[in-house]
């Protein structure tokens, strides 16, 4: 039983085309982590954004310290921690959804220009084509 030698490719061409697709679906597979507007919001300190991404009543937790809060407190008690902690970067890691996708979170790392990394946990659930916060988590890692 002979080896059959490799086949050769007269030009560049066809080795361009598989190239380019099989880069295209990593690239795709990459960006594939869904980015949630709240991390926009929070890498920015925009309250005003986060606002209105927030239920009436929101589960607002900071180093394992939960309370349920109005928008307006949570937002207030939002602004007391970024004022402390001015955020540098805030960037997805990971995310996933409920049967249906009904509600997904978001996990994720804000990293503060003092120096401190906090992870994020976001749930949320859709309604009238927005995510609405429901639980917003900022732990000291």
């Amino acid at each position: 039983m002979a080896i059959k030698p490799l086949k050769r490719y007269k030009n560049n061409t066809d080795m361009r085309i598989w190239f380019t697709l099989i880069w295209m679906m990593l690239l795709g597979f990459a960006d594939a982590q869904v980015k949630h507007p709240a991390f926009d919001a929070l890498a920015k300190s925009d309250l005003v954004s986060l606002q209105e991404m927030l239920d009436e009543r929101v589960e607002i937790c900071f180093d394992n310290k939960v309370q349920y809060l109005d928008k307006q407190a949570a937002i207030h008690s939002l602004k007391k921690f970024l004022t402390e902690n001015p955020p540098k970067s805030c960037n997805p890691v990971h995310n996933g959804a409920a049967k249906g996708n009904a509600s997904q979170y978001v996990i994720g790392n804000l990293v503060s220009s003092n120096g401190k990394n906090y992870r994020v946990f976001i749930y949320s659930s859709d309604r009238s084509d927005k995510k609405i916060i429901q639980e917003l988590k900022i732990d000291l890692q």
